[in-house]
């Protein structure tokens, strides 16, 4: 697998080296272009490496994932260096706030990378079902690029061909960017195998190159967001959201996808590959190199416990309250905070919210702490394939290969039952079914699902829109604090136009009691504290990009 990442490397080092800053103004001089490197079938794979290397840079660290700390499950140290985190947190990012850029340019980046195949592919000397292969891969990367742009950005420029634009270019509006999205994946779902046999492509016995089931599992969150907010199109897209995954549902077997039974297993290096996911993002570090490998290891462990950790995302206080209780929780949360010597020993083991004698936090981030991409090390310091143990030492190694689960098959039983449920579908016992797999290995009372505001209700007997809504929630249990999933808490929240109620609670921040006699509550403040609708849910363009587009100014 090296060998090919090598050889991706080495072609978005020559195709692909200037920065989206960019995107609109480079100069081509120097460059291999669509007419004179696609010439080989060698070449055309090599090039959709290259694109997958920038899909790798989209998400390798945190940076371009900032926007999800929007949702309910993720907060920010509000101090130390994670002002750009808590910007995002609080509704009140700025147009050079590193996130912000990160996460347009290297989006972008993956945009022109599809581009440049989609542009070449068609003249390449090579069979029609390599053409296919290569455009079917570039099409869903494309629409993958545009759809995390859209749900964070809004309105955006539309780059369908490597050839260059004009620099003022007009942003698209959103439903126009939708228009191409769906109808990349619709493409790509006609272009792409089920399946393949050889290295780079598959590996470990999974796909790692994207096939027709991964398209349209992806149309089903794309017809989701389109049913909600902004565009609101409703029950109709509801129900197209709801086919796309029953296709996928009724093919289980013959694609191989399954549920972990062991919740502690679905982020686990121990089951790094596996069907589980549907679409994932490869890592695979090389030498010690942070170009191909997922920069995440350190990012959940707070600061200040002894191990080097990060501290970039904690987990908000009342959606860890709301949780419900069993192996999800206990996979998604460290149960306990670990302090950690110098050489790795486990020293002090304690509650994210107990106080010492003298009244003082032990821990001094006083929020729950995710574990979703914290792993753990022997007792030289090696990385173990295994599901993480809080009790045990942690790997203390800043990156590592874990395959980022872009979309997990658990995820796709959810959004068929609560598609089903807001489509009017009269015979919702099969989407009760589906739900009712996800939520029985994940929580202790399996037959039973505690809906918050709501109440408790036997699954069996859910209403359409109990379902909906329970659905809706257990997704959110699932991505959890995992801002690289396609569909985040954020997104969701995004969907059903409640981030303002993010905002609203975030501005009165009232005391939770998190253990008897004890309170906490959220250390981000929201400084901004009158809602502004669409200018607080959407993230501002780079400054460096409406500098270059006076039409990016909103």
């Amino acid at each position: 697998m090296k060998n090919y990442i090598i050889l991706g490397g080495l072609l978005a080092a020559s195709l692909m080296a200037t920065s989206c800053n960019d995107f609109l103004n480079e100069d081509p001089k120097g460059l291999l272009t669509p007419g004179n490197y696609l010439d080989s079938e060698a070449a055309l794979e090599g090039s959709v490496t290259a694109l997958y290397e920038k899909v790798n840079l989209t998400q390798g660290w945190t940076n371009m994932m900032y926007p999800q700390w929007q949702g309910d499950d993720i907060t920010a140290n509000p101090g130390s260096n994670k002002q750009a985190c808590a910007e995002l947190d609080a509704f009140s990012a700025n147009n050079n706030n590193k996130g912000v850029t990160a996460a347009w340019n290297n989006h972008y980046a993956v945009i022109k990378a599809a581009n440049i195949i989609l542009d070449a592919a068609p003249n390449a000397p090579v069979s029609e079902t390599e053409k296919n292969i290569a455009i079917g891969n570039a099409k869903y990367w494309r629409a993958y690029a545009y759809y995390y742009l859209v749900r964070i950005f809004g309105p955006l420029p539309l780059e369908t061909t490597s050839a260059l634009s004009a620099p003022d270019k007009a942003p698209a509006s959103v439903e126009q960017v939708y228009s191409l999205i769906v109808q990349d994946l619709k493409d790509a779902e006609e272009l792409l195998p089920t399946g393949y046999e050889k290295a780079p492509r598959h590996h470990d016995g999974v796909d790692a190159w994207v096939t027709s089931q991964a398209a349209k599992a992806t149309l089903s969150a794309v017809y989701m967001s389109m049913a909600g907010y902004p565009l609101n199109l409703g029950q109709s897209y509801y129900k197209l959201a709801a086919d796309k995954a029953r296709e996928v549902i009724d093919k289980e077997a013959a694609y191989g996808f399954f549920l972990e039974d062991a919740w502690n297993q679905v982020y686990s290096m121990g089951h790094n590959y596996n069907k589980a996911t549907l679409v994932g993002i490869d890592n695979s570090p090389i030498n010690g190199s942070w170009d191909h490998d997922s920069q995440l290891t350190s990012c959940c462990r707070f600061e200040g416990l002894g191990d080097g950790g990060w501290g970039d995302a904690w987990g908000e206080i009342k959606f860890w309250k709301n949780y419900p209780d069993g192996p999800r929780k206990d996979a998604v949360y460290a149960p306990k905070v670990t302090f950690e010597d110098g050489d790795g020993n486990i020293v002090k083991t304690v509650d994210w919210w107990e106080l010492d004698a003298t009244g003082k936090k032990v821990v001094d981030a006083y929020h729950p702490m995710f574990c979703v991409f914290t792993t753990n090390a022997d007792a030289s310091g090696k990385e173990l394939a295994q599901p993480y143990n809080y009790l045990e030492r942690n790997y203390r190694g800043m990156t590592n290969g874990h395959r980022h689960r872009v979309i997990r098959y658990s995820e796709v039983l959810l959004w068929y039952a609560e598609s089903a449920a807001r489509a009017g579908e009269t015979d919702l016992t099969f989407a009760r079914q589906c739900l009712k797999r996800v939520h029985g290995r994940a929580c202790a009372d399996a037959s039973n699902i505690t809906i918050p505001g709501l109440g408790t209700f036997a699954i069996d007997a859910l209403t359409a829109d109990q379902l909906a809504e329970a659905a809706y929630w257990e997704h959110g249990w699932e991505v959890a604090g995992y801002w690289v999933a396609m569909v985040t808490r954020r997104s969701d929240e995004f969907r059903m136009n409640r981030l303002k109620e993010n905002f609203d609670y975030r501005v009165q921040n009232p005391e939770i009691e998190v253990a008897p006699g004890i309170k906490a509550k959220e250390s981000v403040s929201v400084t901004k504290s009158t809602w502004a609708g669409d200018e607080s849910i959407y993230i501002p363009y780079p400054n460096t990009e409406v500098e270059k587009n006076p039409n990016l100014r909103r």
